[in-house]
């Protein structure tokens, strides 16, 4: 299944130091489906390093020195970019060198696919490894969590003082088992073999207004709660993503931080608030030797019932509406076991625009008065969305939300498909359900044309046919839902509704 993303269900934030110190040209500013995304997100901030000017031919193999611990390049946070090339592509292994201190927190970077177009296959598709002194795997990236590039980033927090390693590789020599054509890009089509490499070492003490966080120890209620700053982008169009440095110093250890989304600058819609715990954990994630099992939102007016939660364990985050100049508090917690060795998270907080609010509440529950208006915007499949953030109300009678969806732009071939997410947002809505619908409101093809959202998968209609003759040149969306859960107040759902283009291999 591909990645719903190319449908423009996302939203890029960026890490304020990387823009800063390492010659990025992302203003943070994001981007998104509609007026702000549905809610996803990744800690790419899209720099653009030397490789795109690329020289190398692939002529055969190159001694560049750095192929083994021993001969590490040694690499440093005020070295910018440094320069390397991958060949042979299918075999090359290119080692870096730095020393660390325990509890750093580092950010490696790796660029070479051109910033027009981050999934290039004619470039290396690069995998970044982090060993310690001894050779041991930490952590690895392969592609950026729900990002648009291929040119890895690792994330990470150190666990002890020494010697580090970082390993730059492209998938087909780093993953034989992926190699080309069981995953990975196929390194025929391969005609530049340069990358760039950049090691930042970030300070989330060295400010208390920037939007790097380090937890204080207490903060296991809301009276000690850690408050998360927001800082302006270089336009002062939106805010760079915050990232709260967390460790759990217990088995039972919860820690609870504070925010407080500013009034300005101005959204197009309604103010969302964006909390994702980093993930994937472990050597092959982010280093991490603990997850993330729950994350809690708490309006500062109401500590007994949770206005948001999910587990990140099941890939959900929260993404949902919130008041600009309310308080909120987060509480973030841990599964029952063991401490580990580097029982670290790294906390992320966006405030966005949401998408489109649903207008027609009153009227948009039967198929004769569906809401329609819906704004629409390209795709990156070459197609046309819509999206909507709306509610389903709590009442004697359940629900139901009907949208039409036109076909004004469709041409002929075209598919359609719904993107949904309710309890995988934080909502306490459950069991999320869309149907596709004739334009006059009959059924399709139940099986085939509705799907449901659980805590583990987002609500997904893929690539369905568009009927021939559809009634008043349209597509109908019904939402509804289950019983909500009782311990989370909202009841907001985010919609994705695109059609698309035959696929091309």
């Amino acid at each position: 299944m591909k990645s719903i993303h190319f449908l423009g269900f996302f939203v890029l934030g960026t890490i304020a130091a990387t823009a800063a110190g390492c010659g990025g040209d992302n203003d943070g500013d994001g981007g998104g489906g509609g007026e702000g995304g549905a809610g996803s997100t990744t800690t790419s901030s899209a720099t653009t390093g030397p490789a795109a000017s690329s020289t190398s031919t692939g002529s055969g193999e190159v001694d560049d020195g750095n192929d083994s611990p021993e001969e590490a390049e040694p690499i440093q946070p005020e070295d910018g970019w440094l320069e390397g090339t991958l060949e042979p592509l299918e075999e090359d292994a290119d080692y870096y060198s730095f020393t660390g201190a325990k509890g750093q927190p580092v950010y490696i970077l790796s660029d070479a696919r051109p910033s027009d177009d981050e999934r290039d296959p004619t470039y290396p598709d690069t995998v970044l490894t982090l060993l310690d002194a001894d050779g041991n795997q930490l952590a690895q990236n392969d592609d950026p969590a729900r990002g648009f590039t291929n040119d890895s980033e690792l994330l990470t927090v150190l666990p002890a003082d020494g010697e580090y390693f970082i390993v730059v590789q492209d998938c087909n020599a780093a993953f034989p088992q992926f190699a080309f054509p069981n995953g990975c890009f196929n390194p025929a089509d391969v005609v530049s073999f340069d990358y760039g490499v950049a090691l930042l070492s970030l300070d989330p003490a060295e400010s208390d207004t920037d939007s790097l966080i380090g937890e204080a120890e207490p903060n296991n209620d809301a009276e000690q709660a850690v408050q998360l700053h927001y800082e302006l982008n270089n336009d002062e169009s939106g805010y760079f993503t915050t990232f709260a440095f967390g460790n759990f110093e217990s088995a039972t250890d919860v820690d609870v931080y504070s925010f407080t989304p500013p009034e300005t600058p101005a959204v197009d819609n309604v103010i969302l608030a964006q909390l994702i715990a980093e993930q994937p954990t472990g050597i092959e994630g982010n280093g991490s030797t603990v997850d993330v099992s729950e994350i809690a939102v708490f309006a500062s007016t109401d500590l007994t019932n949770a206005y948001a939660k999910v587990n990140p364990t099941k890939g959900g985050d929260i993404a949902l509406p919130v008041e600009a100049g309310q308080e909120y508090f987060v509480f973030v917690k841990r599964p029952a076991g063991e401490v580990g060795k580097n029982d670290f998270y790294i906390l992320l907080h966006n405030r966005m625009s949401s998408d489109p609010l649903e207008a027609e509440e009153e009227t948009n529950g039967v198929v004769e008065t569906p809401e329609g208006g819906l704004v629409s915007f390209p795709n990156g499949g070459g197609g046309v969305s819509y999206a909507i953030e709306g509610q389903l109300a709590d009442g004697e009678t359940a629900d139901v939300d009907i949208y039409a969806v036109p076909l004004d732009d469709v041409e002929e071939g075209w598919t359609f498909s719904v993107v949904c997410e309710a309890q995988r947002n934080g909502s306490g809505v459950r069991e999320l359900s869309a149907e596709v619908l004739n334009g006059d409101g009959t059924s399709i093809d139940a099986a085939t044309y509705s799907a449901t959202e659980t805590e583990d998968e987002n609500l997904y209609v893929e690539r369905v046919a568009i009927p021939e003759a559809p009634a008043d040149n349209r597509l109908l969306v019904r939402v509804s839902a289950g019983t909500p859960a009782a311990d989370v107040t909202s009841r907001g759902y985010n919609c994705l509704f695109a059609y698309l283009p035959p696929e091309t291999e």
